[in-house]
């Protein structure tokens, strides 16, 4: 289909008439304008015509055509302006007292069938489920604002959550209600509002027959709000595919679900992590057009209730075993260290290439028995690719191929048992990948240990490589069933302070090449509270020991050691040094 864009200046009366029926899509937030947004709305309208303005500007819209009937628009941007409008126009047709008025208004929300003209019976607006009832009973029906301003005020106020649409409509009506009783004591000046509203307030609409070239417009042209983006996209295309009017409702009701426990950007993520789980490739095109294409278009997932239900089970996996980890409810121990290394994961690794592995694992096999044994090895991975400097291709690539062997594998023992040692010769585009050989576990020390004595050790990746193995290590002193995490922010500190003051214990005991060399070295790296870094500052080692441990004790087993350090010197810093490396390497080498 060829995107046509067409953008035209249009008054509210003309937006109001036999040439536009407006649906709302149900990928659009309800209703969710508050008393703030309507009276600056009717203000500004009031204002204009007081200040005898020629026309009054209401910014622009942008609508998607119907392809069945032209005539029909889905709003893509721009449903609370012209949701609010319709009911304002509704409230002043139950105020006034003059009825052709009344009638006039009516027929602008309700259109009414004249077969001999072809106009069929419509409502101006078709809102989705959420507010579809009450618009029928209070926009669409003369005389139905009337009943909802006593309810509201005196029965329902304090009954409804103010986060529902229903509450911004009552609360719209309520408003224009005041606000005609206050500037319009007679008919005449209440009919010269309405033909100025009708007349003289104008938008631009911005028309076109893709909901692709509709959206683009959106992200580009929409500042205000939340823009859509991938998963809204893919909602919308997938609600749209189910013809059954309840199975429809329903899958909107489980995306809407969904969206409400994850959020917004975590579904976001959660639609790109489906996307590498079925391509196994890095991008090349956008997510949106790589899900039309590859994904539907060569029938990875099927359209409609099949992708959502997907959606849905890939969704519940991530909250459960990424977000909110929920396993091994009967050991804790293996459901700590699980959980701590997650959440170190989460923390300091910055990328999320390890999440569609470990999703694809879960999905594949159904339970809990070997995610520990094979999230273990996944660490390891990680942490030794990261520390070789693999580069994203690489890296997705390495991680890309996990995907590949759960896909071949029937067993999740046998998923475990490759791991470390899946390769395929090539990458997707063809180019020889780095691989490394876990099997040669000489040549992948020599390459830990090269990283873990770099000079600037605490430099690197902007000091998450340096937290994230500190953590680790200090995990691995504990006593697994007993630890819980640690309290509050974790900072980083030099013992052997980055800056010494000249004539301090540190320049007499470390000569400037010594401090070049070992200052930003794990050995001299412990872990503390925010609050206790801050007080440790540059003080002589006595000093610092006095903040590290003013309340007795530190959750950091590794800051813990320096508690009977009496003197912080070249010897007692390599020999942590040391002890660090060999905690390190029983980690990432024992497999």
């Amino acid at each position: 289909m060829v995107n046509e864009i067409e953008a035209k200046e249009v008054s509210v009366g003309k937006l109001f008439s036999t040439d536009f029926i407006f649906a709302i899509p149900i990928y659009q937030r309800p209703l969710s304008w508050n008393k703030e947004n309507f009276d600056q709305l009717f203000e500004d309208i009031y204002d204009a015509l007081m200040n005898e303005e020629k026309q009054y500007f209401l910014g622009s819209i942008i609508l998607q055509e119907c392809e069945a009937d032209k005539n029909k628009y889905y709003i893509v941007d721009g449903q609370q302006r012209i949701s609010t409008l319709a009911i304002l126009m509704a409230v002043i047709r139950d105020y006034t007292k003059n009825e052709n008025l009344r009638k006039k208004l009516a027929s602008y929300l309700y259109q009414e069938e004249d077969e001999y003209k072809g106009i069929p019976e419509e409502r101006r607006i078709m809102p989705w489920e959420d507010l579809e009832k009450l618009f029928n009973e209070t926009v669409y029906k003369v005389g139905g604002t009337n009943s909802v301003i006593q309810s509201f005020e005196n029965d329902e106020k304090n009954r409804i959550d103010k986060e529902e649409p229903k509450y911004h409509l009552y609360e719209a009506i309520g408003l224009f209600y005041e606000k005609l009783e206050e500037c319009f004591q007679e008919d005449e000046k209440l009919e010269q509002f309405v033909k100025y509203l009708l007349n003289n307030v104008c938008l631009v609409y911005i028309k076109t027959n893709t909901i692709t070239s509709a959206f683009r417009l959106f992200n580009v042209l929409n500042a205000r709000g939340l823009a859509l983006n991938t998963s809204d996209l893919l909602k919308s295309e997938n609600i749209g595919e189910i013809k059954d009017e309840k199975s429809r409702v329903k899958y909107a009701n489980i995306w809407r679900k969904i969206e409400n426990e994850l959020g917004r950007e975590e579904l976001e993520n959660v639609i790109g992590f489906i996307r590498t789980i079925k391509l196994k490739e890095r991008a090349k095109i956008s997510i949106y057009e790589e899900y039309r294409k590859l994904v539907f278009g060569n029938g990875l997932l099927k359209k409609g209730e099949g992708f959502i239900d997907y959606v849905e089970e890939v969704s519940r996996i991530y909250s459960e075993k990424v977000i909110d980890v929920d396993i091994y409810k009967n050991s804790s121990a293996k459901k700590n260290e699980y959980k701590n290394i997650i959440d170190l994961l989460k923390k300091y690794v910055p990328f999320s290439d390890w999440k569609p592995p470990l999703i694809a694992f879960c999905h594949k096999f159904k339970t809990d028995n070997n995610l520990f044994d094979f999230m273990k090895l996944m660490e390891k991975k990680i942490i030794i690719e990261w520390i070789a400097g693999f580069s994203p291709t690489e890296r997705i690539t390495s991680l890309n191929k996990i995907i590949k062997l759960i896909e071949l594998q029937n067993d999740p023992t046998q998923v475990i048992e490759k791991i470390l040692n899946f390769n395929t010769d090539e990458t997707s585009t063809g180019r020889i990948s780095r691989a490394l050989d876990y099997n040669k576990k000489d040549s992948i020390e020599a390459l830990l240990v090269e990283r873990l004595n770099d000079s600037q050790f605490y430099t690197i990746y902007g000091g998450k490589l340096a937290k994230y193995i500190l953590s680790r290590l200090d995990m691995e002193y504990w006593e697994l069933e007993n630890f819980q995490g640690y309290p509050g922010p974790v900072t980083v500190e030099h013992i052997l302070p980055q800056s010494p003051e000249e004539g301090s214990e540190w320049t007499a005991m470390f000569t400037l090449d010594e401090r070049k060399e070992w200052t930003n070295k794990l050995g001299n790296l412990a872990l503390l509270s925010g609050i206790k870094n801050s007080k440790a500052q540059n003080f002589g080692f006595s000093e610092k020991k006095k903040a590290y441990f003013r309340y007795k004790s530190t959750p950091f087993k590794t800051t813990q050691y320096l508690q009977n350090i009496q003197a912080w010197n070249l010897n007692e810093l390599k020999k942590r040094h040391e002890a660090l490396i060999e905690t390190a390497k029983k980690i990432f080498l024992s497999y």
